[in-house]
């Protein structure tokens, strides 16, 4: 009788360890992210003079990328391109490694869509982003009622979707300025590399990404990298289509959560 109940006692605590085990795992998973970084890296508005490149419906890589899903890559395409440097990478030994992403607009008629790239010093240029279509797509996109499409004569048109130098349109410029002129290095070398690393999540505890589509003019999104090479800067990819008028601003922060 007496190994009975030596017996039941250890299934009781075994028992209660699983339940532990369990409570703390279901705990984790369900709680709150605690994500807002105190330090912003960038804290910077946007406006139409901030737009660089296009019109287009494509955006870099070793062959033209969509710049949203159900968009040809290969049509003329409206969408108005700038790129805008966070500032920031992904911190592997935070609990939650993303850059967050806060962003506010203002005067937007359209959609806008957000993609990212990557950048590792000494690699010789950006050679990681995210897809927007296929498996493992991610992105995220802002949508608003739609006035009639506008022309910018301030941009110009890409001259190569790969082994092209696109320029940042931050105020302090590149924060990695290797060729002296704010600018960063597309440098794709083979279709398929690179799509596999870089993410944008609406959920910090989703590093793999997903894609999203909103009409919340503010909100916070995130990006970050589950590749073996750690990346040093983030860059972000900003296309726009519809009316941007002189009225159109995007403040964009960017932090590094602990």
């Amino acid at each position: 009788m007496q190994f009975k109940y030596k017996l039941a006692a250890a299934f009781a605590v075994f028992g209660l360890l699983i339940l532990i085990v369990f409570t703390v795992q279901w705990a984790y998973l369900t709680q709150p992210a605690n994500t807002t970084g105190e330090n912003y890296h960038l804290d910077e508005t946007f406006t139409q003079a901030s737009f660089l490149y296009g019109p287009q419906a494509w955006v870099p890589y070793s062959s033209k990328l969509s710049v949203m899903p159900g968009v040809d890559a290969n049509s003329n395409g409206n969408f108005y391109v700038m790129f805008v440097d966070l500032n920031a990478t992904s911190d592997l030994n935070a609990t939650y490694p993303v850059v967050r992403v806060d962003y506010a607009f203002t005067g937007l008629q359209g959609t806008a869509a957000f993609h990212v790239y990557g950048y590792i010093k000494g690699n010789g240029g950006m050679q990681w982003t995210n897809r927007a279509d296929g498996m493992g797509a991610s992105g995220f996109y802002v949508t608003a009622p739609a006035g009639s499409s506008n022309v910018l004569s301030s941009t110009q048109a890409m001259p190569n979707f790969d082994y092209i130098y696109v320029k940042v349109s931050n105020k302090e410029g590149a924060a990695f300025n290797d060729y002296g002129n704010n600018t960063y290095y597309m440098k794709f070398d083979k279709s398929g590399g690179g799509l596999n690393s870089l993410h944008i999540t609406a959920d910090p505890k989703n590093l793999d990404g997903n894609v999203t589509t909103t009409s919340r003019q503010t909100g916070t999104f995130y990006v970050d990298f589950t590749g073996g090479r750690t990346q040093d800067n983030f860059v972000l990819l900003i296309a726009v289509n519809g009316t941007i008028g002189n009225d159109f601003k995007l403040n964009l922060k960017s932090s590094v959560p602990t």
